[in-house]
């Protein structure tokens, strides 16, 4: 009986040995990865190997340019939150040092940073239409060249860009490019196998895609959402959902926007149990809001006037606009502190007009842009990083001149100038950043 204590003995006084090397290991940075930012211009999560000292990761955090942050968490996970006072013009260098709980030191590691989104652009070549990136101020392809492209989407978490393109009518197909960090395309793949007669598409900040479409081989409309696991987009899935316009994911997720006859419902997807909130009334959905929860809505009313509203979780709408002019675009900062409204007014000479306004729906800023033409169906995009709002116009012609070609325009949110962008374009987005790398 002794002779087998011996080994059970060696056995115990082995775990008890692995325990104590464990339990002295000093901790280790398991991931550092960019995240949506919220209330933010830009964030970081960060997740360590063992709880850590919150007040000395605070404390020895270095960031290069120095700019206003928070450091918020508890435990293993944290989150860096970015506050620049102006606008972001380049990469920062981030030192992360400190110690766990038991006062072992973490291993220093210093990282470049760039959180600024990347201009995408669907651009006329020889041939057709492709995808380019703007890159040290000229354009770069980073797609074939197929067909025409008709709509351009970058995936709400960086890792790509989705596109609908055709090259005869009645004839669409979607088309994903996944790229790495630095904007390098890694693999593209064709989603639908037969051809489409139209496609819609949303992305939430999983890089999750919806596509809304039709085929001459079905009648009406299927919704399909394929999911991002692993650099692979998995089987898409079909959604029995009905709707009467586009159908627009949450950006947190798990959640879509879908237009109903009655009104805008809030549905959940898969795997989250079913669930549905009806918001009444003639609505559009115009843009979601960077904070969760946040979203401008468009209100017809029956004497042909419009209004804006910033609805909030738990909250009625609340209208911060309302006119007769044609509103043609949105878009919002934080959780709606500051919004953007893009007008067309004037009926014999018309004319877009970009107006600002606060959270309690006071014109803040108004700027007139007589000799522009927005592009039709061209968006207002927010980035927080450059403090710049970006779309797509034209110059301005008469009727019986060539309509001038359509370019990139990022406004200063600032002062209101106006930086246009080489070369023209039929469709622009910012692709989310993932520029991060050990140095």
């Amino acid at each position: 009986m002794k002779k087998w204590l011996i080994p059970l003995g060696s056995g115990l006084g082995v775990a008890a040995l692995l325990q104590q090397l464990l339990l002295n290991r000093p901790p280790r940075l398991v991931a550092l990865e960019p995240i949506p930012p919220g209330r933010s211009a830009a964030a970081l999560r960060l997740r360590f190997s063992r709880p850590m000292d919150a007040g000395s990761l605070r404390k020895n955090l270095q960031l290069k340019p120095s700019s206003p942050y928070q450091l918020l968490g508890k435990g293993s996970n944290f989150s860096l939150l970015l506050y620049p006072k102006s606008a972001i013009s380049g990469a920062f260098q981030l030192q992360i040092k400190g110690q766990d709980r038991r006062g072992v030191k973490l291993k220093s590691s210093s990282w470049l940073w760039d959180p600024r989104p990347t201009l995408l652009a669907a651009r006329s070549v020889v041939g057709g239409d492709q995808i380019q990136r703007f890159h040290n101020n000229k354009w770069q392809p980073i797609a074939p060249v197929r067909g025409t492209i008709q709509a351009l989407l970058p995936l709400g978490n960086g890792a790509g860009v989705a596109s609908v393109t055709s090259s005869k009518p009645m004839a669409s197909q979607v088309w994903v490019l996944l790229l790495a960090g630095d904007g390098k395309p890694i693999l593209e793949k064709q989603l639908n196998k037969n051809p489409l007669i139209f496609a819609a598409l949303s992305s939430d900040e999983k890089g999750d895609l919806l596509v809304q479409s039709s085929t001459s081989l079905e009648p009406g409309s299927k919704v399909e959402l394929s999911r991002l696991k692993n650099w692979q987009f998995q089987e898409p899935q079909q959604l029995a959902i009905e709707a009467s316009g586009p159908i627009q994911l949450v950006p947190q997720g798990h959640q879509l926007v879908v237009p109903e006859f009655e009104g805008l419902s809030l549905q959940t997807l898969p795997p989250l149990a079913a669930k549905k909130e009806m918001l009444p009334g003639s609505r559009d959905l115009s843009s979601f809001c960077p904070q969760p929860g946040r979203a401008l809505l468009v209100r017809h009313w029956p004497d042909y006037r419009r209004s804006l509203e910033l609805l909030e979780p738990g909250l009625a709408p609340k209208q911060l606009w309302l006119g007769t002019e044609a509103l043609l675009a949105t878009a919002c900062a934080g959780g709606g502190e500051r919004v953007w409204l893009l007008l067309l007014s004037g009926i014999r000479k018309p004319q877009l007009e970009l107006i600002e306004l606060n959270k309690q729906g006071k014109t803040v800023w108004r700027v007139f842009l007589p000799d522009k033409e927005l592009d039709p169906g061209s968006k207002l995009h927010y980035d927080a990083t450059r403090q710049v709002l970006l779309l797509l116009m034209r110059q301005k012609s008469n009727n019986y001149q060539q309509p001038a070609p359509a370019k990139a325009h990022l406004i200063n949110t600032n002062n209101y100038s106006i930086e246009v962008i080489p070369g023209s374009a039929t469709q622009v987005g910012w692709l989310p950043s993932r520029k991060l790398k050990k140095i």
